[in-house]
């Protein structure tokens, strides 16, 4: 890779965040991707990988691993044999990963995205678990739409610096559809903890649920016990108390269905971003 190469566009605050908070240094940023390169070719060749072409290792995709692990390259290089180890592990389930496939999805209301970053840079996502209409898709569809929203998340340089935070407001949600995601694989596999914890390049800055009721509250209770400390502290058990809500991100960037000063919730700026046409 030739130094005058151009992997990032950051610059301004952002970078001045990524250089003191991520340890990313312009001035061996190339060497840091190259070393984890060279480090991952050499993985791949101890595991006789078949076909490694299959595996991005392409500049830009490699320093999503450097900044999600702060440039230390050899956690880096272990996020991104569990990224491609997750999978590989889940092919099964996970299925088709294509935007157009998970239309239904995008559409439903389950999911939106707030149009500009909270005061901290971070891209803000909220869901409304009650809008599944779980008679016409599987859960596993939901999952499926949220690792494709990731992805495409994760392309922008901003989120890979400044993180995400993720808003659950559980209103409506009625004990059925509870005890459908706890019969799930999700729930049994574990999926969503090990893609958090430890398969993804991405900064999660906060985990919030609103409204949630004692049969939410408690298994993510014990759940929590289960969790890293660093991605503990960063979960957030607001119940209806929309005012501790308002403590991490502004009313203003809240929708009003979340207790917020701003429009409803729509999935349409999320389907725009995804590419998909207006219906």
């Amino acid at each position: 890779m030739a130094e005058g190469e151009k992997v990032t566009a950051i610059s301004g605050a952002t970078l001045e965040k990524a250089i003191s908070e991520l340890h990313e240094d312009p001035s061996t940023r190339f060497q840091s991707i190259d070393d984890l390169r060279k480090l991952v070719e050499s993985d791949e060749e101890a595991e006789g990988l078949v076909d490694p072409s299959l595996r991005r290792k392409d500049p830009k995709f490699l320093l999503r691993f450097l900044r999600a692990k702060k440039f230390d390259v050899e956690r880096a290089r272990a996020l991104y044999s569990n990224y491609y180890a997750f999978r590989a592990k889940h092919a099964d389930i996970l299925g088709t990963l294509e935007p157009r496939a998970l239309d239904h999805v995008y559409r439903c209301g389950a999911m939106s995205l707030l149009e500009h970053r909270d005061k901290t840079g971070c891209a803000v996502m909220f869901f409304k678990p009650s809008f599944w209409p779980m008679d016409q898709y599987p859960l596993m569809d939901i999952v499926r739409a949220l690792l494709v929203f990731l992805e495409r998340l994760m392309e922008d340089e901003e989120n890979q610096v400044h993180g995400l935070r993720f808003v659950y407001n559980f209103e409506g949600v009625s004990l059925y559809q509870m005890y459908t995601v706890a019969r799930s694989d999700l729930a049994r596999n574990g999926i969503a903890v090990e893609l958090f914890q430890e398969a993804f390049p991405g900064r999660f800055k906060g985990l919030h649920f609103l409204n949630q009721p004692w049969y939410i509250s408690v298994p993510l209770s014990i759940l929590m016990y289960f969790l890293k400390e660093k991605l503990r502290e960063r979960i957030h058990l607001h119940g209806a108390d929309y005012a501790s809500l308002s403590q991490h991100i502004d009313l203003q960037d809240l929708p009003s269905d979340f207790g917020g000063e701003g429009p409803p919730s729509s999935s349409e700026f999320l389907c725009t971003l995804m590419g998909l046409e207006q219906i």
